[in-house]
């Protein structure tokens, strides 16, 4: 019993650490690959499949196929995105200011809570980036995404870069989405148990890339608003603390609801587009409405999560 006990807590305390980012970035991101695989060859062309679907001469049945064929790749989807933001949550989590921060901010965590140190933190990540690494490198064949993502976590926290400015803060995480949407896209949108090596991004789906990293740079700093308490104790110059929660609030709403509009037009005025648009105008709504007294926190967790299914709609237009 001690070791299935052991596998237990160690699953555990992984799923603490990266507990409070899987809703609202794994499964966003996730999303963006699914998304974009069902949309066929519209975002990402795997050279290997077009044997496969020559032989069948029926749409339903090529659609039928690909939806199978995405359907075993949605696990390793999942686990590029997952393990990745895993490295990104030890580094994170493993520092003194974040300590600080998240005794404030997020106390459910394993540091705050005693049931890990930062030592026992740095010493998991040490041992986590090789398995990642080579995980993602020869099983999923996205080990370039993996490394970009490793260097931007350095910069991010141990180089302080998302503490520094938030404007450079948004930047590195906009890239950071650029690099998992593209990861995402190739591992959702490979062939075979163990992916396709030559899987290709088209133009399109480069551009579509591109675009959704430019919604991420003018959105992000909707995540400061809850997290107001935290920044300013580990002297974070997030976008609240340093334009005032007023101005910052509609920095987020203004961009929020000009990329529904525009994002939905790239693929044409459909009605498709409408829900997306609709959810836009609902947390622009809920950013510059002013929270009742003592719910502050809570609502704007709220209205993050809601701009993260919000970027969902976005990456399903495509598909639609």
């Amino acid at each position: 019993m001690i070791l299935p006990n052991r596998v237990w807590t160690i699953f555990h305390l992984l799923w603490l650490i990266t507990e409070d980012d899987f809703a609202t970035f794994v499964l966003p991101n996730t999303a963006f690959g699914v998304f974009g695989a069902l949309s066929g060859s519209l975002l990402a062309v795997p050279p290997g499949s077009s044997s496969d679907m020559s032989s069948i001469t029926s749409t339903n049945d090529q659609r039928r196929l690909r939806l199978r064929l995405l359907l075993l790749r949605l696990p390793a989807t999942i686990f590029f995105n997952w393990s990745n933001l895993l490295i990104f949550d030890l580094a994170n989590q493993r520092l003194p200011d974040s300590v600080r921060e998240d005794a404030l901010n997020k106390p459910w965590r394993p540091v705050p809570r005693g049931l890990l140190t930062s030592t026992q933190m740095r010493q998991a990540m040490l041992l986590a980036i090789p398995l990642v690494l080579a995980a993602n490198h020869f099983w999923l064949h996205v080990g370039v995404e993996t490394t970009l993502l490793f260097v931007l976590t350095w910069l991010y926290n141990d180089l302080r870069g998302g503490d520094e400015s938030w404007v450079l803060r948004n930047v590195i995480i906009a890239a950071a989405f650029g690099v998992y949407n593209l990861g995402s896209l190739k591992v959702a949108g490979g062939v075979g148990a163990g992916g396709s090596v030559e899987t290709k991004m088209t133009p399109l789906g480069m551009a579509w890339v591109v675009v959704i990293s430019g919604v991420i740079l003018a959105t992000m700093q909707v995540q400061d608003l809850k997290d107001v308490a935290g920044d300013r104790s580990r002297g974070r110059l997030s976008a609240p603390l340093v334009l005032g929660d007023r101005l910052a609030r509609w920095t987020i709403a203004l961009p929020v609801l000009f990329w529904s509009v525009v994002c939905s037009l790239i693929w044409g005025p459909r009605l498709w587009g409408l829900p997306t648009v609709a959810l836009g105008i609902l947390v622009a709504y809920r950013c510059v409405t002013p929270p009742a007294s003592g719910q502050g926190t809570m609502r704007d967790r709220r209205t993050w999560q809601l701009w993260a299914f919000w970027t969902a709609t976005l990456y399903a237009l495509p598909c639609l």
